[in-house]
């Protein structure tokens, strides 16, 4: 491994064909990886793949292959940002998946017909479908795709196979392998901790083949809603708010780090030369009298205890309300007059504290606009004005007419296939099921949200 460092930046190239970039800053607090970078992996149309272990070659999830990582990172570090993101999963999840049957009404209109399927029921529950379809649901709302598992029964080896399981596989875990091709599509994926993997904790398995999907008793599958030219993970629709959120993350330390440091400096002290050269000269004559020697840290000792005293008689709560009585002499050494002077630090605190404001407001505006929820749907109060019930119930049934519809046939979709494959020729499809919500004013009085509080 060979390492050179210019300044705060620097390269290790660790000799497997890949090179790290590391940044030493305030910012990364210590040495951080801040990308990585490839030699001889670059194929003339783009596509880029690292070294990964045993000698794979990996296709990066994100510029530093860890854009899972990064986007934890920065929503925990914003106030708002995993509360928005639960409340947004909560809207997508509704009641949960359901079965039902497409059906046509007599005004030529298609609606969902929810049924009941016991056999099919009972084998979901079996593989505890509901918490791997909402925990696959939570990576959605995040990176607009999500991987899972899909593992066979035993009955492939005498003829009678089956789906038996679909489990939730975390994104940051997976990652593409390179087919060697760059118009292939990728066959394998690699399950292990990126961004950093260690071979002896590797997993190589083969993509899930929805046309064969008997093929493998164990297999990979990536689903996710496709983001615009990016060919093979799909990346957050919030991905433009990245900056806005990483500033909304910063306030809090700053308007902290105000507080302990500079709100503490209020007042400017200054005192006269003269004042200190005659502590001194009394120094030296105490020390001439009692014979010890004199030291230049003597005066400095002096105006700490002097300076000590004085604060003290100019800070805390029970001093608050007295003055303090300067006298000026004219000094004929300056030709001016000396004294001492108390000026107070205009620190513009208000105006200070409103600009931070305004920037925390433009950033909780991009967030939302980002994550694709209206305000009043994600509690934030903007301009201090909270939406009325009015609003979010407009605000949900635009979203539920809008927003739901891809992710719930993308986070249904391995179900699906489980239900098609283990039942060939079914009518019986899965769904995520939203109860319609009614202005109060079209609810009969006794079922209202107001008397049954």
């Amino acid at each position: 491994m060979n390492i050179r460092r210019s300044g705060n930046f620097g390269f290790v190239d660790n000799g497997t064909g890949e090179i790290y970039t590391f940044s030493l800053n305030a910012r990364s607090s210590g040495w951080a990886p801040s990308s990585f970078m490839i030699r001889g992996g670059r194929s003339s149309f783009g596509i880029s793949y690292i070294a990964g272990p045993n000698g794979s070659r990996i296709i990066p999830f994100g510029a530093d292959n860890d854009l899972p990582g990064y986007v934890a990172r920065v929503l925990e570090k914003f106030y708002a940002g995993e509360g928005i993101m639960g409340k947004k999963a909560g809207l997508q999840w509704g009641e949960g998946p359901r079965l039902y049957r497409d059906a046509v009404s007599d005004n030529n209109t298609f609606y969902r017909e929810w049924t009941v399927d016991r056999n099919i029921t009972a084998e979901l529950e079996s593989s505890d479908y509901l918490t791997e379809m909402h925990r696959c649901l939570i990576d959605l709302c995040h990176l607009e795709g999500f991987w899972v598992k899909i593992t066979l029964n035993r009955g492939r080896r005498i003829g009678q196979p089956r789906i038996a399981k679909i489990e939730h596989v975390p994104a940051s875990k997976v990652r593409y392998i390179y087919p060697g091709d760059d118009f292939a599509q990728p066959t394998e994926a690699m399950v292990a901790d990126w961004p950093f993997a260690d071979s002896r904790y590797s997993h190589i398995y083969p993509l899930f083949d929805p046309r064969d999907p008997f093929r493998h008793p164990v297999s990979l599958g990536y689903y996710n809603i496709y983001s615009y030219c990016h060919d093979h993970y799909s990346v957050p629709r919030f991905v433009g708010a990245f900056d806005w959120l990483e500033l909304a993350g910063t306030l809090a330390k700053i308007l902290s780090a105000y507080n302990e440091n500079a709100s503490a400096i209020s007042m400017h002290i200054e005192s006269p030369q003269s004042y200190w050269d005659d502590a001194e000269a009394r120094i030296k004559e105490v020390c001439q009298q009692t014979g010890t020697p004199y030291r230049a840290e003597m005066l400095e000792e002096f105006k700490d205890a002097a300076m000590e005293k004085f604060a003290a008689s100019m800070s805390g709560r029970t001093n608050a309300g007295k003055f303090l009585h300067t006298s000026n002499f004219w000094s004929a050494e300056a030709n001016n007059f000396e004294g001492w002077k108390v000026t107070p630090i205009d620190k513009k605190i208000k105006d200070y504290i409103e600009a931070q404001v305004a920037i925390c407001k433009k950033a909780e505006a991009a967030a939302t606009s980002g994550f694709g929820l209206d305000p009043s749907l994600a509690n934030l109060i903007l301009d201090t004005k909270l939406g009325s019930g009015s609003e979010k119930l407009y605000a949900l049934k635009v979203y539920n007419a809008t927003e739901t519809a891809v992710p719930d046939m993308v986070l249904c979709k391995p179900w699906q296939q489980m239900i098609s494959a283990n039942h060939p020729g079914t009518d019986i499809r899965i769904g995520l099921y939203r109860t319609v919500v009614d202005a109060e004013k079209n609810v009969n009085p006794e079922n209202r949200v107001k008397a049954n509080a």
